[in-house]
């Protein structure tokens, strides 16, 4: 029989895991079908550093669940009945999830992405089936956390929630940002690190008691494919986490942890072999520890992403270089480099960087960068430029992306020669679609004029819809035809209803609905405040 003391300081370790795994921001969330096979995943997932699991298929057992799962692993749920003209049966249903998977969890997040896997449910619906959930789970546990959730970072549906019936009744956000980190490579961190931010911004609008509640992305992930492979999914791993926990995510869940029925998305490939992403998670947690503490970011040479941790052992840099560029920065004496792919260590006394995220260890003396982390944690995160105090952003052809004052094309562009002068090229695809920098704009309403400069490439007509994000969701100006071959023609349009919040990676674009008639080229797009 074990004595006393043994017995009480083996409540007080179990006790300290479940503490870590409530802080722990590192999650996995696996599909319907890898969730019901948590057996082959969880420990190579623990070995990882995860401390959550997002629990997806409703047929799980909720017993053999807590069984496979270590006491250093939390685990959180999704209630997916979805019929709003049951409000009876969906409460009852709430109360049944609640009581028995308590055990097991005292997590649930409303639904699953919605309006997605729904008749296209609007939030003023959504918001009343949250009430009623949050309502019927803390009936049976006040201490149950109920979250609000939304597809991708569709902050404008959760908005509109919050004004039908969801203020003060949820405990947590959640959002799945696949589309605006899948920017990331492109070179807009700066959106992404938008949007704990703004969702801030919009629950400081519309319930401010509740402006602080925790932020999750319960899904964001990569697949392996034809255009990233094992390496790429990596990097991305990498960046997701270190900009979501730098912005102030306080989970994030990549998607999934072993490869399932949406794809080859997992950390776990399907002959069961860990994949480079598992390694670089597993770096990433061992030196950051499962309490990570940001002290900011960091402007590399000028122009270079570095985000600054104060880690278990030490300060640790997280940096990569900007698209198709490389550098050097110095360290201080006494630094490591960390190689995210192997995790093994070595002295150096400078830092090489690419678009490969790569971790240097730095001595706690390392003052200079710990007071300009600091100091930038306050301050907009650039890109190209701080445009929070500017009237006006545009994008111009000729100049590409160095030519993206503010305003950024998300697709990757095609130019074309119109004699000397290199223009964008609109045909290849039916819509174009434009990003602003989120410190010019982003969440609150703003009266805007936007203006582009095009011409028609051929006597083939060519025209688009000017589609944008507003308050209802997106909203579209109607019909513009390019008028003229061979001249170019300035068209204008005010708008007074924007809110863009990038809920697809995107604010506005110009939609020709298929490439028949997207034959037009331009020169330049701006918007101004008005």
């Amino acid at each position: 029989m074990r004595s006393l003391p043994a017995l009480v300081a083996g409540a007080v370790a179990l006790c300290s895991l479940l503490a870590q795994a409530a802080d722990n921001p590192f999650g996995v969330a696996p599909s319907a079908s890898s969730s019901r096979s948590l057996s082959r995943w969880v420990g190579p997932m623990a070995e990882a550093g995860v401390g959550w699991v997002r629990g997806f298929s409703p047929t799980l057992d909720p017993t053999q669940t807590a069984r496979s799962l270590p006491p250093s692993m939390g685990f959180s749920g999704v209630l997916e009945y979805r019929d709003p003209a049951d409000p009876v049966g969906w409460q009852q249903y709430v109360r049944d999830r609640v009581r028995t998977f308590r055990p097991l969890t005292r997590h649930w997040e409303v639904w699953n992405e919605p309006p997605n896997f729904t008749p296209n449910t609007p939030p003023e619906v959504y918001g009343q089936m949250v009430a009623l959930a949050h309502d019927a789970a803390k009936a049976v546990d006040p201490t149950v956390q109920v979250g609000l959730a939304a597809q991708s970072v569709n902050i404008n549906y959760l908005d509109r929630a919050l004004l039908s019936g969801a203020r003060d009744k949820f405990d947590f956000v959640t959002v799945h940002p696949y589309e605006t980190a899948g920017l990331i490579p492109r070179g807009f961190e700066a959106q992404f690190m938008a949007i704990v931010p703004t969702i801030r911004k919009m629950l400081r609008a519309r319930n401010p008691g509740r402006a602080d509640v925790p932020v999750y992305f319960t899904e964001v992930g990569q697949p392996v494919d034809a255009r990233n492979d094992e390496t790429a999914q990596a990097s991305q791993l990498i960046k997701i986490y270190t900009m979501g926990l730098a912005q102030g995510a306080a989970r994030i869940h990549w998607f999934e942890p072993l490869d399932g029925d949406s794809g080859p998305f997992g950390l776990i490939g399907p002959q069961g072999q860990p994949r480079p992403a598992h390694t670089a998670l597993r770096t990433l947690s061992t030196h950051l520890g499962p309490q990570p503490r940001p002290l900011g970011w960091l402007l590399l040479a000028g122009q270079h992403h570095g985000f600054l941790f104060d880690g278990p052992q030490g300060l640790v840099l997280v940096a990569w270089s900007r698209p198709d560029s490389t550098a050097t920065v110095a360290l201080p004496a006494g630094s490591r480099v960390v190689d995210p792919l192997s995790g093994a260590a070595r002295a150096a006394t400078s830092l090489p960087l690419s678009t490969l995220p790569t971790l240097a260890l730095l001595p706690r003396e390392a003052n200079d960068w710990v007071q300009q982390a600091s100091t930038n944690q306050t301050r907009p995160f650039p890109w190209h430029g701080d445009h929070s105090g500017a009237r006006r952003i545009e994008f111009t052809a000729p100049g590409g992306e160095a030519g993206a004052r503010g305003l950024h094309l998300v697709q990757a562009p095609t130019w074309r020669a119109l004699g000397t002068e290199p223009v964008l090229d609109a045909a290849p695809r039916a819509t174009t679609s434009f990003t602003v920098d989120p410190n010019f704009l982003s969440y609150s309403p703003q009266p805007l004029r936007i203006t582009a400069v095009v011409r028609r490439n051929s006597a083939q007509a060519a025209g688009f819809n000017l589609k944008y994000e507003s308050r209802s969701g997106t909203s579209s100006l109607g019909w513009n035809t390019v008028p003229a071959q061979g001249e170019w023609t300035t068209l204008s349009w005010s708008i007074a209803d924007a809110q863009f919040v990038g809920k697809f990676g995107y604010h506005f674009s110009f939609d020709s609905d298929s490439t028949r008639h997207s034959g037009y080229s331009i020169r330049s797009v701006s918007v101004s405040k008005e």
